[in-house]
């Protein structure tokens, strides 16, 4: 079938505009990675000596194996609900386009946690099936290219054709976990019927899609790149700042206590807005592709 992408496009504007509360689920996980940051400056002995006090005070090599097995531990303990946190605004956010591409005026964002419910283990067990996928192919690559490198130094050379064969690869995944995650909330499929539900979609309009993750991608990262690259800037002073300041540990902290968090928030304000409405486009994809229609929103939810 012919793919209108100014249709699918100007449906997926009018989702991620109209309903800001997408962008809030979208910032939840940075936000909770706001807490790992100060475990992780605080529990590396490398960036004890810029620390100030008392976290640069040394410590017995016996303390020091301590503190660091306790916050790994600790992060341990944080990532677990983040991954849980992941999967869940995933849901939430196709769950509540859906509902906007279908003409809902507005939803709260209880409501969207609310209506994505039924699905989430469904949803977990579709991520945790490509996320262990594809660690499995770089774990598999990394131990060739370790191997590789014990027998003869030029072996990584041999290897680069395949670290290029991964990009259509992850592409190609990519695609079909977005639509398996639409099919499986649109029409309450099952984990299996979604994954070949979403292989047929994606055999039957291969370049629509393909051509659609490409322009997804490359917006996304152009737009972020408006944001991200200013905040790197300061980055490049560090040097000067160190050696005009009497303790380097001053502008340590400040790149670490402030420069930083405060990249992290922009990120995050930035990453849950653009994904808010990539996740969007793949519902309205999904919809399109399966010749459904959409009624025009036009009131404005609010988080």
């Amino acid at each position: 079938m012919n793919f209108d992408f100014g249709e699918v496009l100007r449906r997926t504007w009018n989702i991620g505009w109209n309903h800001k509360v997408l962008w809030v689920y979208q910032m939840l996980p940075g936000l909770l990675g706001l807490l790992i940051m100060p475990i992780f400056f605080l529990g590396n002995p490398a960036f004890a000596p810029f620390l100030p006090e008392p976290f640069s005070r040394p410590m017995s090599d016996t303390n020091t194996i301590r503190f660091v097995i306790f916050t790994m531990v600790a992060t341990a303990i944080l990532l677990i609900p983040a991954m849980f946190l992941g999967v869940l605004v995933q849901g939430a956010t196709t769950f509540g386009a859906l509902e906007a591409d279908k003409g809902a005026g507005k939803f709260s964002f209880r409501e969207g946690i609310k209506g994505s419910m039924p699905y989430f283990w469904r949803m977990f067990g579709l991520y945790a099936l490509f996320g262990t996928i594809w660690a499995a192919v770089v774990f598999a690559l990394v131990a060739l290219n370790i191997a590789g490198s014990l027998v003869t130094f030029i072996a990584p050379v041999f290897l680069m054709p395949l670290i290029f064969l991964l990009i259509p690869f992850f592409l190609l995944g990519y695609i079909l976990l977005q639509l398996a995650q639409a099919a499986l909330i649109i029409d309450n499929m099952t984990m299996q019927a979604a994954l070949a539900r979403s292989w047929q979609m994606f055999r039957s309009n291969i370049l629509a899609v393909v051509l659609l993750m490409l322009m997804l991608y490359v917006a996304t990262s152009i737009i972020s790149s408006i944001f991200i690259f200013p905040m790197m800037i300061p980055m490049g002073f560090l040097p000067f700042a160190i050696q005009s300041a009497n303790d380097v540990r001053t502008p340590f902290a400040l790149i670490f206590f402030v420069f930083f968090p405060a990249m992290t928030i922009v990120m995050t304000v930035v990453q849950g807005i653009l994904m808010a409405f990539f996740q969007a486009a793949w519902v309205v994809t999904y919809r399109y592709l399966s010749g459904r229609q959409n009624t025009p929103v036009v009131v404005e939810a609010h988080a």
